[in-house]
């Protein structure tokens, strides 16, 4: 007899005493795997993530990492914004990226991920400047989990590279509006990184990833250790910039990396993941809705705003379909839908707080 798939059902959400004629808020619904239909590689992964999560905490599996802050409560886009600045907002909080390379906006996952390595790296070592590592091999497969065999990873390492350049040679616009700590108008502009030295040899190294396929095991330089004397011979690294350095250190958000990389089959759940993170923190009390054209400047990226009925009602499908996800490793994250937005209600923080971040202090 075949084994039955495993069932997640996501958690039934608290309801409210609804007074006479107001709409009941609605229960995130069943996540039914027991179809025969194979089952993306992706989705497994989430899956199994939340099995481990429910045996081992992050910070005893070795799997706490964390995320700046500016890129949780305002997130880069899904797909190439083909222009040189992208804006996006979250009630006083105003994010833009101006592109200082000449490829463009960083967009998609491999700039999410490097950015939970950067952060999570800068708090490991506190240090601004962000080696490589003494492999690329170890970069690759640890934190971005790409793999040396088989036609997906083609192509992969010329992109992370791509995404790299993009993403390192971003100028950051940070602008508040009255409403931290009553200071009236603030505007921060901050380079993430003051330098970034990326080697035409491990560059070069970057492009063996896409005929790893196809090219013998012990023949992949890429995935091949280094011996202890080429160790000090890697030269690419990230140099941050003291701001961003000071707001990663001072104020991060504690993420469990084996949820987060599961979910990047889906970049809209990534983001939605780290925000109900840093936001279950500190929510104490039942929050008013937060109405779904604002969750669509923050998260919504690529949606026409010719019609913006229909892009809100195309972002809320989209955003419900991330949230499911993410609930599946995320399962107590308390959450009630209503048709004008979402409500946060108290809930445990996904990794318990470290003392740090919290959203006490000012970016940047």
């Amino acid at each position: 007899m075949p084994t039955a798939r495993k069932t997640t059902t996501t958690k039934k959400v608290r309801k409210e005493n609804d007074s006479a004629g107001k709409a009941k808020p609605q229960a995130l619904t069943t996540v039914d795997y027991r179809s025969n239909a194979p089952l993306p590689r992706w989705i497994n992964e989430v899956i199994s993530a939340q099995l481990a999560i429910d045996q081992e905490d992050a910070k005893s599996a070795g799997s706490l990492g964390f995320m700046a802050r500016a890129l949780v409560i305002a997130t880069m886009p899904y797909k190439d914004p083909k222009s040189d600045a992208y804006v996006r907002s979250n009630g006083d909080f105003r994010l833009r990226i101006v592109a200082g390379y000449e490829g463009g906006i960083p967009y998609g996952i491999y700039p999410r991920l490097l950015m939970s390595w950067v952060t999570t790296e800068a708090v490991r070592s506190q240090t601004p400047v962000i080696e490589l590592g003494d492999s690329l091999r170890g970069f690759l497969r640890d934190v971005l989990e790409l793999r040396s065999s088989g036609g997906g990873a083609r192509g992969s390492g010329t992109r992370v590279a791509e995404q790299m350049k993009r993403l390192f040679g971003s100028l950051v616009t940070a602008q508040y509006t009255g409403s931290l700590d009553k200071r009236g108008f603030v505007l921060r502009n901050i380079l993430i990184a003051d330098d970034m030295e990326l080697s035409e040899e491990d560059q070069r190294k970057f492009k063996t990833l896409e005929k790893s396929a196809d090219v013998p095991t012990e023949e992949r330089q890429l995935w091949t250790p280094q011996a202890k004397h080429e160790a000090g011979q890697w030269r690419s690294h990230v140099r941050l910039s003291n701001r961003f350095y000071e707001e990663c250190v001072s104020n991060p958000v504690p993420i469990d990396l084996r949820a987060y990389k599961s979910l990047r089959g889906n970049p809209l759940a990534m983001d939605v993941y780290t925000w109900l993170s840093y936001r279950m923190s500190y929510t104490h009390h039942r929050t008013k809705p937060i109405r779904w054209e604002s969750l669509m400047m923050q998260f919504g990226s690529g949606f026409s705003t010719v019609d913006l009925g229909q892009a809100v009602r195309d972002f809320k499908k989209a955003f419900l379909r991330a949230l499911k996800l993410v609930h599946i490793v995320y399962p107590q994250a308390n959450i009630e839908i209503n048709e004008n937005g979402l409500v946060l209600l108290p809930s445990r923080p996904h990794v318990l707080p470290n003392g740090s971040g919290g959203g006490q202090r000012s970016l940047f």
